[in-house]
């Protein structure tokens, strides 16, 4: 069987978000299991990443049988496969309607072109959680089926390394992306509240202008800014961290889908997450965390407090095997190589 995963973006660039992440490990996932897969996007020349996964430009989609099956990874991938005639398998990472959510504003009108694309072509699309498939069948009916494949994390991580922060500094990490004006607001005014207490480090970029924000979102000076790093770096960022934090992008669950949860478990790093996070009852399973009331900060620091006091160490090591064990990437592949093989068969 072959497959081309179709990827919008430069899958080039080094691992640091959890797009280019989540795209090497389906693949490599998927290879290893004997499927042929290939990352097909608007690169100029083929190549290869991870030493064993091909890239190859979008006029390999016109080659007729080249591929049984094409899976997208994003909304927009979908603008890509025109020249591809044969079974397409969607995922998406939030259901958009007309109004929520807010801050999709910029792109919804390109957005509901998507998923239209997605009901009319689609034999298959992968959600990652309930609340979005709820949404799904909500606006669009029963077309396509749908498979729920939640975000993974590594099975294997590197060893553990050098301090990434001052000796004896207690650490609060934000790892990923600030996707709205609200998370910088809180960020800011948490590292304020937690001054002397701990310090606030953060690790991802800041996006709240490029999703609709009207006035500049800054960092605070009291929040250390590390910019992107590659994944293989991350882990020491968060094995060395005190607390991992969790920010909501807005109210509404179907929109907080926080992968960062799955990454801060599986390196035994105590989570504080805000409420509307779908990923919260990983928290409440493992026990390694605890949340706190949504918007409210007094909450937020309230609970940092009591994780700095009560580190749970006992739990790291058990939580890191449990995650390894269940949350693999290895185990959600399992679902994508049943839903290949159920609709093409075993070719």
């Amino acid at each position: 069987m072959r497959i081309g995963i179709v990827f919008h973006k430069d899958p080039y660039a080094p691992p640091s978000g959890i797009d280019l992440v989540r795209l090497r490990a389906i693949a490599l996932g998927l290879i290893r299991r004997g499927i042929a897969a290939e990352v097909v996007s608007p690169v100029r020349v083929e190549g290869v990443i991870d030493g064993c996964i091909p890239v190859y430009p979008l006029d390999v989609l016109a080659e007729k049988g080249r591929y049984h099956l094409v899976k997208t990874c994003y909304h927009y991938s979908m603008e890509l496969i025109a020249r591809y005639d044969g079974p397409v398998v969607s995922r998406i990472v939030r259901v958009v309607d007309e109004k929520l959510p807010e801050r999709d504003e910029p792109f919804r009108q390109r957005l509901l072109r998507c998923q239209e694309m997605i009901r009319e072509r689609s034999a298959a699309l992968a959600l990652n959680n309930r609340e979005n498939e709820r949404r799904w069948r909500h606006i669009y009916g029963q077309r396509p089926r749908i498979v729920l494949t939640p975000t993974g994390c590594p099975s294997e991580i590197p060893l553990l390394g050098k301090r990434p922060y001052d000796p004896g500094e207690r650490v609060m990490l934000f790892l990923g992306s600030l996707a709205a004006e609200r998370m910088v607001v809180l960020l800011n005014r948490a590292a304020k509240r937690l001054k002397g207490r701990c310090t606030v480090h953060f690790v991802g970029l800041n996006k709240a202008r490029m999703y609709g924000s009207e006035a500049p979102c800054p960092l605070g000076p009291l929040i250390v800014d590390h910019g992107e790093i590659p994944q293989d770096a991350v882990w020491d960022y968060i094995r060395h961290a005190d607390i991992g934090l969790a920010l909501a992008t807005g109210p509404y669950p179907f929109d907080n889908d926080v992968s960062k949860i799955l990454n801060y478990l599986r390196g035994g790093l105590p989570v504080l997450s805000e409420q509307p996070i779908v990923n919260n009852g990983l928290i409440g399973l493992t026990g390694l965390g605890k949340t706190f009331r949504y918007d409210s900060l007094s909450d937020l620091v309230k609970n940092s407090l009591e994780i700095l006091e009560n580190p749970l160490d006992r739990k790291r090591s058990e939580v890191m095997r449990f995650m390894a064990q269940k949350h693999s990437w290895e185990r959600r592949i399992d679902t994508y190589t049943d839903l290949f093989t159920r609709l093409v068969g075993g070719s």
